[in-house]
């Protein structure tokens, strides 16, 4: 059967599994708190499902959880952190802070970061940026050569989803919160239905024909960017800045061979703070009028109305917040394989 958790005990599970990797409190804590967050903001594909996974990353030496982010190059408006190989959340979080304290200074901020494991849900670092007064853009490229997006005209594996996130505030309304990746479907999407059917547009399979379902993407096939031309020309610059700019390495990562960084995600941070090009209050009231506008605009039939980018998955995390976390049984009995193997007790939670 599933399991359902409240977001707190799903926290314990998670923290109690990354320190017997070795991660301390407070890695293990963001860590938890992220992959929680994500499900309670209902982006399943990047919350606690994503256990076995990081525990397969630590399995092949890709995940060092002990890691700690270093900052090694530094300049009023720039920066760029070292991952190390740890968990890719505490990386980001280091660069999100020090894009938007260097922002306060200089209105505009762009950070680096590279060698580092997957990021989790990009929404939650622009959240926090639109809460704090400033606008931001985060976005990661693939962590090892190769895949799994399909480039637009090819048939295959080449880019990776190379997600995308802004964040902006809108006053006393939950803030815009744009977060996708550049594919059709995030793979983690297809961890989901797997043995299910999928729409047309969304894969390949390994003959580069159209994916019917989702065990033909995982059989060889290729994800396919959205829009076409449009997801593949975002997709490319996604990659021209958090891995050319980085140094990270387009695609192919220089030095390294075919597996390593394959959980990774470099990544670019860009913050912008408000005060310095308006008045914030100026700013938030004009937001907050034309999101309050875009409500009011007549619906097409069936659509339940106009909402703005993030208001789902607030909606989503107020009710799951009273409802609790609900995993598959699939997922559960994964996570409790994993739990078992480095004797991590989880009774009090059956």
């Amino acid at each position: 059967m599933p399991k359902k958790l409240s977001s707190e005990q799903w926290e314990v599970v998670c923290r109690r599994i990354f320190m017997s990797w070795g991660a301390p409190d407070d890695i293990a804590g963001c860590v938890a708190r992220s992959l929680v967050g994500a499900d309670l903001a209902g982006v399943s594909s990047h919350g606690v499902m994503r256990i076995p996974s990081y525990h397969r990353f630590l399995r092949a030496g890709w995940l060092d959880p002990a890691a700690r982010p270093q900052v090694i190059r530094d300049a009023p408006a720039s920066a760029m952190v070292e991952s190390h190989w740890g968990f890719g959340q505490v990386a980001f979080w280091e660069a999100v802070e020090l894009a938007i304290s260097k922002s306060r200074q200089g209105g505009i901020a762009g950070i680096g970061v590279t060698h580092a494991g997957h990021a989790g849900r990009l929404g939650e670092y622009v959240e926090y940026a639109a809460a704090n007064g400033v606008i931001a853009i985060v976005m990661v490229s693939n962590g090892r050569p190769g895949g799994p997006l399909a480039p637009y005209g090819g048939a295959q594996r080449v880019l990776g989803t190379n997600p995308i996130a802004a964040g902006a505030p809108a006053g006393a309304l939950p803030p815009f919160v744009m977060d996708f990746a550049t594919s059709t479907v995030a793979a983690g999407k297809l961890e989901l239905v797997r043995g299910q059917a999928i729409p047309e547009g969304w894969a390949l399979n390994v003959a580069g024909g159209p994916a019917v379902n989702a065990d033909d993407y995982f059989a060889g096939g290729a994800l396919l960017p959205f829009g076409g031309h449009k997801g593949y020309g975002l997709a490319l610059l996604v990659e021209l800045l958090s891995g050319g700019l980085t140094g990270a390495g387009i695609t192919e990562r220089p030095g390294e061979t075919s597996t390593q960084g394959a959980g990774g995600n470099p990544g670019f941070v860009i913050a912008l703070d408000i005060s310095h090009y308006t008045e914030p209050a100026d700013y938030t009231a004009a937001v907050e009028a034309f999101f309050t506008r875009l409500h009011g605009v007549t619906p097409t039939p069936n659509s339940g109305g106009v909402l703005i980018p993030g208001e789902l998955e607030a909606r989503e995390r107020a009710k799951r917040r009273v409802e609790g976390i609900e995993a598959s049984d699939v997922v559960w009995n994964s996570i409790l394989e994993v739990a078992g193997e480095h004797d991590v007790s989880l009774d009090d939670m059956i």
